[in-house]
């Protein structure tokens, strides 16, 4: 995968296209522009060296309403393993909802409905290195069923942090590095004759040979400045380059304002890269610009209690709602 700012964007078809939705109110709020400093349960989708911050274990909930209907589930947990480091999982479910099955012969609808699942689990593991460098690194699990088809790859994330002591971060994410993804079943199964038999020969089973599509491969470059105006308010301000495999490149920013480590407001911006190289591709993929969010942080029991919303609005459909929940201890 090369790297390139001025060079037209790649674009192309990729399978296992649900890896690609964001997760997390904290990150989807400030555009997806952190990468550098993300720390807990949310950077385990966003860049798994983030894990390695927490001292003791964190757990998330989100939930997201996405468009035409669709659903996202997403949980994610880490905790400490002494010296060893931090190790994670985390689960994400896509809900499409019901499809009514059509043929050639019925294009009004059989009457059968089917309801594709979408699943990816993962595991993490992240260690610091020094009071300084993170590493961290996700293996999942991807699984789809659509009807009596279903596909599955392995995949893998990369991500490693560097937070210097003037409050500059430096972040780097590879994701969804991995096998192939191709569909199998039954549906690709039908009778057909066998050539110059006799109208009434039996007929033979044939399957169709379907193709097989990469993971959507990325690499994200993230920095970050962490400004502490004094000892109540705090300023994080964030931006990311994203290299995409097969859809535009893009570049986003953020900015998180902190109050009494309670009271939190976030704001992003998302856009693509030379949209002019690709303008029918850019009119798909170009469906995100500005986000806004916020939290609310507190003590409950000795644990820290975290309520997070997000809201990002799209140019075709109604707008993405986020909204997740979390406990550390």
């Amino acid at each position: 995968m090369q790297i390139s700012l001025a060079s037209a964007p790649k674009v192309g078809t990729n399978g296992a296209t649900e890896l690609l939705i964001p997760m997390g109110a904290v990150n989807v709020a400030l555009g997806g522009s952190n990468i550098a400093n993300i720390s807990g349960a949310d950077a385990i989708y966003w860049n798994p060296a983030g894990l390695a911050v927490l001292n003791g274990g964190e757990a998330t909930f989100s939930y997201m309403d996405y468009f035409a209907g669709m659903k996202v589930s997403y949980l994610a947990g880490g905790a400490r393993l002494g010296r060893l480091g931090m190790v994670g999982v985390s689960l994400q479910v896509l809900n499409i909802g019901e499809i009514p099955v059509t043929t050639i012969e019925a294009p009004e609808g059989t009457g059968e409905i089917i309801e594709p699942n979408y699943l990816t689990i993962g595991a993490t593991y992240a260690r610091a290195f020094t009071d300084r460098i993170n590493f961290g690194a996700n293996a999942k699990v991807i699984s789809e069923k659509i009807g009596t088809m279903n596909a599955s790859a392995i995949g893998f994330d990369l991500g490693l942090q560097y937070v210097s002591p003037w409050g500059i971060a430096f972040g780097v994410a590879m994701r969804n590095i991995g096998s192939k993804v191709k569909f199998d079943g039954t549906g690709i199964e039908f009778d057909s004759a066998i050539p110059y038999s006799k109208r009434a020969a039996t007929t033979r089973k044939t399957r169709l040979d379907l193709a097989s599509s990469q993971l959507p491969t990325s690499l994200s470059l993230g920095l970050a400045y962490l400004y502490k105006m004094n000892d109540q308010l705090k300023f994080n301000l964030l931006g990311n380059y994203t290299n995409n495999s097969f859809t535009i490149n893009q570049v986003s920013a953020g900015v998180e304002a902190t109050l009494m480590d309670m009271f939190i407001v976030r704001g992003g911006y998302q856009m693509t890269l030379f949209p002019e190289d690709y303008p029918e591709a850019a009119k798909d993929d170009n469906q995100f610009g500005l986000a806004l969010g916020g939290g609310c942080h507190f003590k409950v029991g000795g644990n820290n209690l975290m309520i997070d919303y997000a809201y990002r609005p799209m140019k075709t459909f109604d707008a993405n709602q986020y909204f997740t929940i979390g406990i550390s201890f």
